[in-house]
Order: C-alpha cells, then structure tokens, then sequence
C-alpha cells in the first residue's frame, strides 16, 4: 500500500512540476466563417502547427455574425484558454471583449487586423501598397481606360477596408480614365459576389474588369462571366491554388500569395509562442508575393511596370513551405518581417 501511495504522490507531484501534463495548453480561434475555402485551408494548417507546437486548437465559426462573434470570444474567457485569436468582423465593436481578455491574462492575436485594443498581438500584411499594385497591374492591362468593379469583404473589417483603400486610391490617382462602377460588399460570400458580378454584367455591357480582394470571390465573379460570354480580366488577393488556370491563361493579370495555408499556420504559431511565454512584437509582418503568369510579367513590365514576380509552380512551393518557414525550430525572429 505505501508504494502505491508513494508512487501516487509521485505522479500527482510531476504532473505540477510539468505544465505541459499538468494543462495542455489551448487556443481559442474565433472564426469569420469555416466555409469559405480560405478559412477552411486556414484550419487544416493550423491544426498542423497546433501538432507540432504541441497545443490544442479550438476553431469556432461566428458565421460572419458580429454578435456571435463576441460570444464565442467571451466563451473562450470564461474557459480559461491559453490564447484566443479572432479574426474580426468589425475592428472596433471587438475592443471591449478583446480588453476583457487581456485583462484576465489572455494573449489575444487579432489576425490580418490591426486593433487598437492596448495589449493585443496583430498579425498583418502589407495590404495597402499590395492592392494598390493589383490596380496597377488591373491598369496598366487595360491601357489606363474602360469601366471595372470591386468585389471587398464587409465594412469596418480592417483587411477588406484597408485593401480596398488600396485599390481605390491608386486607380484614382493613376487612371483616372479607368471609372469603377460598382464596390459590392460581399461578407466573403461567393454567393453574393455571383449576384453582384450578374448585376455589373447586365447593367455595365462595357464591364472590362473584376478586382477582388479575396480568391473566392474572383472565381464566383468569373463563372457568371464565363456563362454570360463576357471577356473580363481579374486581379485578386490570396494565392488560392484555384486560381492557377486563371493565372496562367492571364484571365488573372495579378494575384497576391499570403497563402490561406501560410496564414493559418503563422497565426497559430504565434499563438502558441505566445502562450509558451515567448516575446513577441505587438504587430507582426507576413511577407508576400506578387503572382503573375511569366507572360503577364513580361507584358506589364514592357508597358513600364517593374516589379518582383513568382510564376505559378513556384507559387504552388512557396504556399506550402509553413513548416519549415515557421515551425517550432525557428527563432522567434522569424515570425515577422518587420514593418
């Protein structure tokens, strides 16, 4: 009997001396949605990066709802998680609750979002002077004239507001013969993308362009257009694998790869650095790629616009590098490039 007691205490001893027995740590990710392919690319890396950092992720999906959004923040408060990352709807109406994390010693990473909030982590991109670059590439393709439309995600979301921006302004200053006549908001909804696409279509005859800031909502775009015989060229923002075909045909004159894989597994990464007890800069950098077929590249650097390039295969290496980019054996320094 006194072995076992002995042994007993033993255990019970270890497993406070070692937190990885004693608790596992979690991480809580508040989701926009899990339908959308991006999203759902995010998890599976993710869920590989909680592997091998040797945590536990817990992905809920608000449904592109705000309030339930908020829940499933408060949720994770009340559980006690190691960390919570939330991709918000609206960067402002989450300050509160993120606030009430922080307070309880929550590290709170607010991803693709820059959140005024005190102490939260930002993982971001450098969204503006991409997607000014994908209006130029839009511009420069059709010689600084015809009518386009812009496809964003929802209003007060800092990623869709910020390339948005982006694109507006530089086609604003740079072609001002180019005319957009639409900017739809879609809540990253390839259905709502399709409708508004048809709407350009049958309203604007002339429509010579679809600007995207999200893969999904280019290829809902293109398949109206396809069905409808309208020759429109793109410029979209992900690097989604989809967009391959469209790429290389130049139907897509220019993409951008932060890679839904590379996001997920960065963003989780961080978390778990950050619940380990690692320091880490309040807003982290992402680098990315400007994508383009090698004939496009060409083509817009012989009409004057020079820029650095990937091609699709070397996209497609590029997309699926997380591992050994951002895995447990790099030094916290890689989890950023810098401002």
């Amino acid at each position: 009997m006194r072995n076992i007691l002995t042994t007993s205490v033993a255990l019970i001893a270890l497993a406070f001396a070692t937190p990885s027995i004693a608790q596992e740590k979690v991480l809580g990710l508040a989701a926009i949605d899990l339908q959308n392919s991006f999203y759902v690319r995010m998890k599976e890396a993710g869920d590989v990066a909680a592997s091998d950092y040797g945590v536990k992720s817990t992905w809920q999906s608000a449904e592109g709802s705000l309030e339930k959004q908020v829940g499933i923040i408060e949720n994770f408060i009340n559980q006690g998680v190691s960390a919570i990352l939330v991709d918000p709807i609206d960067k402002n109406a989450v300050v509160p609750v993120i606030k009430k994390a922080t307070a309880a010693g929550i590290p709170v990473i607010t991803m693709g979002n820059k959140v005024e909030a005190g102490e939260n982590y930002s993982t971001l991109y450098p969204d503006y002077e991409n997607m000014g670059m994908v209006a130029r590439a839009v511009g420069t393709t059709l010689g600084g004239k015809g009518e386009i439309a812009l496809l964003v995600g929802s209003r007060g979301n800092f990623v869709s507001d910020t390339r948005e921006k982006g694109f507006v302004d530089v086609m604003a200053k740079e072609f001002p013969d180019i005319k957009i006549v639409g900017i739809e908001p879609t809540g990253w909804d390839a259905a709502k993308a399709t409708n508004a696409a048809q709407t350009w279509l049958t309203t604007y005859p002339d429509l010579k362009a679809i600007a995207c800031i999200s893969d999904s909502l280019c290829l809902a775009a293109d398949s109206v257009a396809t069905a409808m015989g309208s020759d429109l060229i793109y410029g979209g923002y992900d690097g989604d694998a989809e967009m391959k075909d469209m790429i290389d045909s130049g139907k897509m004159v220019m993409d951008v790869l932060t890679g839904a894989y590379r996001v997920g597994y960065w963003n989780v990464a961080v978390a778990a650095r950050l619940a380990n007890g690692e320091d880490l800069p309040k807003d982290l950098y992402m680098p990315t790629y400007f994508v383009t077929s090698d004939e496009t590249a060409a083509k817009l650097k012989e009409a004057g616009l020079e820029f650095d390039s990937l091609n699709t295969e070397e996209e497609a290496v590029e997309a699926e590098n997380y591992t050994e980019q951002l895995g447990p054996k790099q030094p916290s320094s890689a989890m950023t490039v810098g401002d």
